[in-house]
């Protein structure tokens, strides 16, 4: 019965992160539904790996947790590029940036 209720607001959270990005133009709420979607799946690894008594679910969760650190980085170093050029964050100027 718990893995069952992780799984649901698992999937819940990672409906809503998804629906931020499909309706969002704004780079940082982009971001920041890419990391509720990547939290999500992390909240599942989770469950799995306590319900079971596996622990590599669990560790497969750390790295998850240390890929998610690194796509942050990059993600806001990238809106702060476009924020100094341009003055404002949407997605679509990220397609104007030479590099």
């Amino acid at each position: 019965m718990f893995l069952y209720i992780a799984e649901l607001i698992s999937l819940l959270l990672f409906t809503i992160g998804l629906a931020g990005v499909m309706t969002s133009n704004i780079g940082i709420k982009m971001l920041i539904s890419i990391e509720l979607m990547l939290n999500a799946s992390i909240f599942s690894l989770v469950a799995i790996g306590i319900t079971s008594g596996s622990v590599s679910p669990l560790i497969l969760a750390l790295f998850a947790i240390a890929i998610g650190a690194a796509e942050s980085v990059v993600g806001i170093s990238l809106l702060v590029s476009v924020y100094k050029k341009y003055g404002k964050i949407t997605v679509s100027l990220l397609k104007e940036i030479r590099w």
